[in-house]
């Protein structure tokens, strides 16, 4: 039983002992000034960061963005050829030129900013 009680007192105190940590710590943070009332506000980053370049005609070779009407996000491609003023035949960067699709030049978003 003297084992017990033992244990337990070593329980007790460990126990007591964190608890008066966690309330120094919380009386710390009641003190502190809100995130509000801070006298520099964090700067926020724009979640439009990325700016596509459009130009009035793409050449051969150019790194594009291209929004299909079927896929949620753009996909990047490259311009293979330029068929008419509206015009072109595009294939997936890093695919195969046998891939290639015409697109219109509305669907082109313009310059890939990451390539």
């Amino acid at each position: 039983m003297s084992e017990l009680t033992k244990i337990a007192a070593i329980l007790f105190k460990n126990l007591s002992d964190a608890l008066l940590t966690t309330a120094s710590e919380l009386s710390k943070l009641e003190t502190s000034q809100p995130l509000s009332q801070a006298n520099e506000l964090p700067k926020l980053e724009s979640l439009n960061a990325k700016v596509f370049h459009k130009r009035i005609a793409y050449e051969p070779r150019d790194k594009v963005l291209v929004q299909y009407p079927d896929l949620a996000f753009p996909q990047k491609c490259r311009i293979l050829k330029r068929l008419s003023e509206s015009e072109y035949l595009v294939y997936p960067q890093g695919g195969l030129k046998a891939n290639a699709n015409k697109v219109e030049y509305d669907q082109i978003l313009g310059i890939d900013p990451d390539g």
